[in-house]
């Protein structure tokens, strides 16, 4: 059975003395959503994520991140993934930081990373509509990118189902917005560059009756955080993959 080390990756580490201004230089690429922080005798004492980092402008040098340090999921080296998992479900992170016995940062086990393996397991059952996230967070076609960010951070969420005609017709989230150098330029000039033009179609999406394992395979098969659920043509939720670890279900 696969332990943490296994899956284990090194990550930027930061300390509570840092500004805010180096985490947004490390996280702004959204290749991971949250750093671990140590105080300055180098033990851990939580992390931040990106979207508290992305909330900070570059011109605010002096913000420290000691302000902003979250409660975080830290394991011991040798637990195994199913293990890991359930503790990252039930901290609601994408990261579980793995530490030794002082609290020194080994490095970090990402969700991403471990959520392929969890779909292959019997313990992962259950249908989407008992999982699933009602009243999805939407935006209109015709909305600028900038007000859907703004949106985003100011509501901590990581992705808009896209409307036309009362019709899903797209999804953007803050991946596809923070990988677009072209519209980065433009959110750091204040343009409006329309969510259409840069919005993926045609969405991938569930359905209401189908099963947790299903939207898990889809997810991994077109590497998706999340997901649109349907009923029909109507759009009646979003599933991600902390859902999904809902489903998991694992005897003692």
């Amino acid at each position: 059975m696969k332990v943490a080390e296994d899956l284990m990756v090194k990550t930027p580490v930061l300390t509570t003395g840092d500004p805010m201004t180096r985490a947004r230089q490390v996280l702004r690429d959204d290749i991971f959503r949250e750093i671990p922080i140590t105080n300055a005798r180098g033990r851990y004492v939580g992390y931040i994520n990106i979207t508290d980092v992305l909330k900070i402008t570059e011109t605010k040098s002096d913000v420290l991140i000691e302000g902003f340090v979250r409660e975080g999921t830290t394991v011991p080296s040798d637990l195994p993934l199913i293990r890991v998992a359930e503790a990252i479900r039930e901290n609601g992170t994408d990261t579980a930081t793995v530490v030794d016995d002082n609290r020194n940062v080994l490095g970090s086990v990402l969700l991403s990373e471990i959520f392929p393996i969890l779909c292959t397991r019997e313990d992962l059952h259950g249908e989407i509509k008992d999982y699933m996230r009602r009243s999805p967070p939407v935006c209109e076609t015709t909305d600028t990118v900038s007000r859907a960010y703004a949106q985003m951070l100011d509501r901590d969420i990581t992705a808009f189902a896209v409307m036309k005609n009362n019709t899903l017709t797209g999804i953007i989230s803050r991946r596809d917005i923070l990988n677009n150098g072209r519209v980065r330029k433009s959110l750091e000039r204040g343009g409006k560059v329309p969510v259409e033009s840069v919005m993926v179609t045609p969405p991938v999406t569930v359905d209401l009756e189908e099963d947790i394992r299903t939207a898990a395979e889809r997810m991994v098969e077109h590497d998706l955080s999340q997901m649109p659920v349907m009923e029909g043509e109507t759009l009646v939720g979003m599933i991600d993959r902390h859902d999904v670890l809902k489903g998991l279900h694992v005897k003692e």
